[in-house]
């Protein structure tokens, strides 16, 4: 891949500025405002892929369009990348996408024609963070990127028999009141049940399927890109296994653009493996006891993948508050129950804190736990203390 010059955001490629919000801390305690809202948007959809994903485009087309209004100057310099280069930041992954995932593209035109839109107006912020590290990369690093602060946070547990997973989803603010939950259900495939951000290909937020596979994402900002299959069509690939060994197959494929852990677990099986993932390999990890992952890798074999130091204060330091908080219940098993999980996630605590309220237009926007035993999600909107809990 040859670097060449090129313009992403007048205004940010002239200066080194960032071209994405940043999340510098967390309200504490005394600061949040609790507000009862409105939960998720909930949709059924069935059909082939295409039909599913047009169902969802004509929906939810205000909640796409009003989302993709939201990210503002994000949004512009994406299709000015794309528009200037689109060898660079667009045609390689959509023909790796249709070559690997053709389903799942005939999903993203569906939704396209549901909302009366382009493919591309669709795909491109299905490829958000390909497009943004690659302009970081090809830049030298001039463009800063501290995307990496808006990152989630995940608890596992598995110990006798009794597992959970638990995630916090962080994102851009204006997301928030776009999400909706789908039950999706494909002909041959496993029906799902996953949040999803507005107008994305499902799979990203957490998700479930009836073959009992759970998964939620922890974003790790390698900074390097390869130019092939975006990370979004990798996780609805997750949803689709029938058993642990298929999601975990599916989460190591080699066509991988970028950096990503993938928290994976079968009800069935009653059991959890994280999967840590770049372009060039990957390594597995089986919970056993607590289990804590942010936003940077911690599996041994990939410590010396080259990630986004700008990531890394907000990462640690959720990491550690999520470590210290699970550590105090390591010899009370008696006590390990889902709301417990919901507890850690509440925590205002470090100086990124899990819980985020609106800093920087970056929020929580959900806070999931599954529960092996009882076989559901408990799923909250925005952040979890405030309470705006849904069982699926």
């Amino acid at each position: 891949m040859k670097r060449r010059d090129f313009i992403f955001g007048t205004a940010a490629a002239a200066t080194g500025a960032a071209i994405l919000p940043n999340l510098w801390g967390c309200k504490k305690d005394d600061e949040v405002v609790v507000d009862q809202i409105q939960h998720f948007k909930y949709l059924e959809v069935s059909g082939t892929n295409y039909e599913v994903g047009k169902q969802i485009g004509s929906h939810f087309k205000n909640q796409i369009l009003g989302t993709h209004m939201g990210m503002g100057n994000l949004i512009t310099d994406l299709h000015n990348a794309v528009q200037q280069a689109p060898e660079i930041f667009y045609t390689p992954f959509v023909e790796a996408a249709q070559n690997v995932f053709p389903d799942y593209v005939d999903e993203i035109q569906g939704i396209a024609d549901g909302c009366g839109i382009s493919f591309k107006d669709v795909m491109i912020p299905n490829i958000l963070m390909e497009i943004a590290y690659l302009a970081k990369e090809l830049s030298g690093g001039k463009i800063s990127i501290p995307i990496g602060n808006l990152g989630c946070s995940s608890v596992a547990y598995s110990v006798n028999g009794k597992q959970f997973l638990s995630h916090n989803e962080d994102l851009f603010t204006s997301f928030l009141n776009g999400m909706y939950v789908l039950k999706i259900s494909v002909p041959g495939k496993p029906q799902i049940i996953n949040l999803s951000y507005p107008g994305m290909l499902s799979g990203i937020p957490p998700g479930m399927n009836e073959a009992g596979i759970v998964q939620s994402g922890n974003d790790i900002c390698g900074l390097h890109i390869e130019q092939t299959v975006p990370l979004v069509f990798h996780f609805r690939s997750v949803l689709d296994a029938t058993s642990l060994d298929d999601a975990i197959a599916r989460a190591t494929i080699t066509q991988r653009s970028r950096t990503m852990t993938h928290n994976i677990g079968s009800m069935n099986e009653n059991k959890i493996v994280s999967v840590e993932a770049a372009p060039s390999k990957y390594q597995t990890h089986d919970v056993d006891g607590f289990f804590v992952h942010t936003n940077h890798f911690i599996l041994p074999e990939m410590l010396d993948i080259e990630i986004d130091e700008d990531s890394l204060p907000s990462s640690v330091s959720r990491f550690n508050e999520l470590t210290s908080e699970s550590n105090g219940y390591v010899d009370k098993p008696d006590q390990v129950k889902s709301e417990l999980f919901t507890q850690f996630l509440s925590s205002h605590n470090g100086e990124y804190c899990p819980c985020v309220h609106n800093n920087h237009d970056a929020s929580t926007l959900a806070h999931a736990v599954f529960d092996f035993n009882t076989r559901d999600m408990r799923l909250y909107y925005s952040n979890p203390c405030l309470g705006n809990l849904k069982v699926y």
